[in-house]
């Protein structure tokens, strides 16, 4: 996992001065996690299409810090824009480094089956 090099600054650029308050609580603690958890995603996201991780590279920082926005606003549970945040960042790295593997691009699971129960009693038999 790389040390990142996109800072709280970087974060500050994305948003209002007030979004950014509202949101991070104006806690540098809080920012600098939602960009740490915003590296582990995108690199895990970027190694699953092939791609390569550098920070240096313009569309994987926007990317980053798509990413940072959403986890801050995930944080205080405003869903729609976290939402939307989690979907650009996904776009991004799927139209710059091609599609995103997932588990459950695998097919379906083990197949589900019903749970057979006792059958009732036959009366007068």
């Amino acid at each position: 996992m790389p040390d990142t090099i996109i800072t709280i600054a970087d974060l500050k650029k994305e948003l209002t001065p007030s979004d950014y308050n509202t949101i991070s609580f104006d806690d540098k603690d809080v920012a600098e996690r939602a960009i740490h958890k915003a590296v582990i995603w995108v690199y895990g996201k970027v190694k699953s299409t092939g791609g390569e991780y550098d920070e240096t590279n313009e569309v994987i920082r926007d990317i980053v810090l798509k990413r940072a926005v959403y986890e801050l606003f995930s944080y205080v549970n405003n869903e729609s824009r976290a939402k939307a945040k989690e979907q650009d960042a996904a776009d991004l790295i799927e139209t710059y480094f091609g599609s995103i593997s997932t588990k459950y691009d695998e097919g379906p699971g083990p197949a589900a089956g019903a749970i057979a129960g006792a059958e009732p009693p036959r009366y007068g038999c």
